[in-house]
């Protein structure tokens, strides 16, 4: 009985350590309803005032719709010049969550709202916003979370299709810090 015991430990601490990047797509995708979504301030449809304040999304909220929320990110990012920063994932993802609490942390919640307009993106279990995301990053080789950074005029500055954040389990908000810093200033 013991020696059962060991190798499925291992087994699940191995699928554990994989985390969201290796996601099964093909069962999660029979599973759950395709829907869109995004957070980029706590109310369903914020006006431009409510967007100004710079609220960091603290969720994945499957009734948000990324395209409105990208296209009032990009008409704030043109009137004053900060850089919008997407940020794909979803609520059941624990490296996600991870990088949602290093977002709210006193050390980077303030450097994304000097520099950044945040729109968060869920992507359920890679089957929602699945024609949006690919505009801008690849979610198979990404994983979750996946950040691209935008100019103010829409254009890529930045995309993770290495896979840098999907295991933000890993980081701390240094890190983090380093890679929005060195966007932030970029054109």
């Amino acid at each position: 009985m013991l020696r059962r015991i060991g190798p499925a430990a291992a087994i699940g601490i191995a699928l554990l350590l994989t985390g969201c990047a290796n996601k099964d797509r093909s069962t999660a995708a029979a599973s759950a309803p395709a829907t869109s979504s995004s957070a980029s301030s706590s109310s369903a449809a914020p006006t431009p005032s409510a967007a100004a304040a710079d609220t960091v999304p603290d969720d994945y909220d499957p009734a948000r719709d990324p395209a409105a929320d990208l296209k009032r990110a990009l008409t704030l990012a043109a009137s004053d010049g900060k850089k919008v920063l997407i940020d794909f994932g979803a609520d059941w993802c624990p490296d996600c969550k991870v990088l949602d609490k290093l977002f709210q942390s006193k050390q980077t919640k303030p450097l994304l709202q000097r520099n950044y307009h945040v729109v968060a993106v869920d992507v359920g279990e890679f089957d929602r916003n699945l024609d949006f995301a690919a505009k801008y990053v690849k979610l198979k080789t990404s994983g979750i979370p996946a950040l691209v950074v935008l100019a103010p005029d829409g254009r890529v500055l930045v995309h993770t299709n290495d896979g840098s954040f999907a295991n933000a389990r890993t980081m701390n908000s240094h890190q983090v810090n380093a890679f929005l810093t060195r966007w932030a200033s970029k054109n």
